[in-house]
Formats: structure tokens, C-alpha cells, sequence
């Protein structure tokens, strides 16, 4: 199974960014859009996960004693992945504990041997991939006032297709306290 571990959102928060998203399909000509179920703000992507090693997460990551914290949201983003082609996002400010949070869960898979490939950590929420957009500088003209988001657990999502979906499910949780 693929796996990744997420901060998922309230339903409310959920509606909100989901919202926005619209406005991002508004001007888009096309792209892989995010279903509003499938919303979370990554921490980290695993990917590939025996059962084995799927239970040897659940225990390390189970060790993790942090307290609940807030993040907020900024604006729209995106990452360009070719000329006509991105990945847009809605950024999320950059805080001492996501940082944390991420360096600790990284940590942790190690020591149980699941390696995870080095990279900076950009928190972000995806809105859409494969997006074609005529004029880039129209994602900037999308307003969104910041959100204000509780993590309050640490969720190891499976990803899988379910006929020409994407589904994320969460197959185990850690509270935060």
C-alpha cells in the first residue's frame, strides 16, 4: 500500500479550501483537482508499505508526545513542473513546530529502518496537479483570507485508486495533546 502522514482539517476548514479550489478550477483550462475528501496538508510521503512495516510505523510514531499547536494559511502557490503545467497549492506559513514535526516523524522512520528521500519541507495544502493555466499571474489574483488551522493529530493516510479515483483513508491516527 502507499502511504503518507497528513494533518487532515476540520469540516468546516475542509469547505473553505475547497472553495478556494474552485476559484482555481475557474480559471484553469485543466488539471487533476484535489476531491474535497481527499484535502490534508502532507507532512511526509512514504510510498510504498508492507503490512510489516505499516505496524513498526504505527508504534514509532505513536512514541511522538507533542501538544496540539495552530498553523495559518497564506496564499495560492504552485510549483512549476514543465512550461503549461503545475502543481498549484495553498501555502501554509512556515512554523518552528511543523518543522519540528516533520524532522521528528523523519527521525522516527529511520530508526525503524524506512529511509525517506532528503528534501526541504514546504508545507502545503494541494489544490491541483497537471494544472494548465494560461497566465500564471492570475493564481495571485485569487484572494483567500488566511485560515486559521488546529493540528490536533498525526494521521497515517493510505492512498489507492478506487476505480478512476484517488482515495486517501486514514488508517491510523496519533492525538496530539
Amino acid at each position: 500500500m502507499r502511504t503518507f502522514i497528513a494533518l487532515l482539517f476540520e469540516d468546516e476548514q475542509n469547505s473553505i479550501i475547497y472553495d478556494i479550489l474552485g476559484e482555481v478550477r475557474a480559471i484553469s483550462d485543466s488539471g487533476n483537482f484535489t476531491h474535497k475528501d481527499n484535502l490534508h496538508l502532507t507532512i511526509l510521503y512514504i510510498g510504498d508499505t508492507s503490512e510489516e512495516d505499516l505496524e513498526k510505523m504505527k508504534n514509532k510514531l505513536s512514541e511522538i508526545k507533542l501538544d496540539k499547536f495552530d498553523y495559518k494559511t497564506n496564499r495560492i502557490k504552485y510549483f512549476k513542473k514543465s512550461n503549461t503545467r503545475i502543481i498549484v497549492y495553498l501555502g501554509v506559513d512556515k512554523i518552528d513546530l511543523l518543522e519540528n514535526l516533520y524532522n521528528i516523524i523523519r527521525t522516527k522512520l529511520k530508526e525503524i529502518g524506512i529511509s525517506i528521500q532528503s528534501e526541504k519541507y514546504t508545507p502545503h495544502i494541494t489544490l491541483g496537479r497537471q494544472v494548465k493555466i494560461k497566465e500564471e499571474e492570475s493564481l495571485h489574483n485569487i484572494y483567500c483570507n488566511t485560515l486559521n488551522l488546529k493540528a490536533t493529530k498525526i494521521s497515517i493516510m493510505e492512498s489507492k485508486r478506487i476505480g478512476n479515483r484517488l482515495a486517501y483513508k486514514e488508517v491510523y491516527s496519533i492525538a496530539l495533546k
